[in-house]
C-alpha cells in the first residue's frame, strides 16, 4: 500500500506578481528559480492577444525543482483564490493562467498529466507534453499509462495574465494586482 506524505512547502505571494518561496519540510524540498517574480506596470502596449473582454499580457517562466531523499511519485498542487471553473484570481476581475511544461525526472524527459485527487494521485486526463493548471489542481509525471517515480522532479510553469477590459480600461490611477498561490506537494512510495 502506499503512503501519503502531505506537505506544505511554500507560499507565492504575487504583488503584481510578486513570487516568493519558501520551503518548509524535512523530507522534500522545493525550489524555485527565481524568489521573486514581478511584472511590473501593465499599459495597453503590453497586450500580446485579446479574445472578447480579456488581455493577455507578457507571460513569466519559472522553473520547479523538487528534490526527495529516495525516489517517490510526486505531485505538486496549487492553491489559490478562484473564480469561475477554478480560474485562479489576479486581483478581483482579472485571472492568472498557469500551464506547466518540460517535465524531467532524474533526468529523463517525460509527459505531464493533472490530477485533482489528493488521496490516491489518480490522473484526470491524458499525459501530455503541456497542461494548464487551476485551483487545487497538481501536476504529475506519467509515462503512457504509468506514473514516473524519482528523487528530482523538475518542470516550467509559465504565468501568464489575463486582464479583464473592466480593470485594464476603467482604472484611473495605479491599482495593484495580486495572487497568492499555496503549492503543496504530496508524494506516494
Amino acid at each position: 500500500m502506499s503512503k501519503l506524505h502531505k506537505k506544505l512547502l511554500h507560499t507565492l505571494t504575487c504583488l503584481t506578481l510578486l513570487f516568493s518561496a519558501q520551503a518548509i519540510c524535512e523530507e522534500c524540498h522545493v525550489a524555485f528559480s527565481q524568489p521573486n517574480v514581478s511584472f511590473g506596470k501593465f499599459r495597453q502596449d503590453d497586450i500580446v492577444a485579446s479574445q472578447k473582454n480579456w488581455q493577455r499580457m507578457p507571460a513569466k517562466d519559472v522553473m520547479v525543482n523538487v528534490y526527495c531523499p529516495k525516489p517517490v511519485v510526486m505531485a505538486l498542487f496549487v492553491q489559490a483564490a478562484s473564480g469561475p471553473g477554478g480560474a485562479v484570481l489576479f486581483g478581483d476581475e482579472s485571472r492568472l493562467v498557469i500551464s506547466a511544461y518540460n517535465m524531467v525526472i532524474d533526468g529523463h524527459s517525460h509527459n505531464l498529466s493533472k490530477t485533482t485527487d489528493q488521496a490516491n494521485l489518480a490522473y484526470a486526463d491524458n499525459p501530455a507534453a503541456k497542461i494548464l493548471l487551476k485551483n487545487n489542481e497538481g501536476v504529475i509525471a506519467r509515462e503512457n499509462m504509468n506514473y514516473v517515480r524519482g528523487k528530482n522532479m523538475s518542470f516550467t510553469i509559465k504565468l501568464i495574465p489575463v486582464i479583464n477590459n473592466s480593470q485594464l480600461r476603467h482604472t484611473s490611477d495605479i491599482t495593484e494586482l495580486e495572487s497568492h498561490l499555496s503549492w503543496v506537494l504530496l508524494t506516494k512510495e
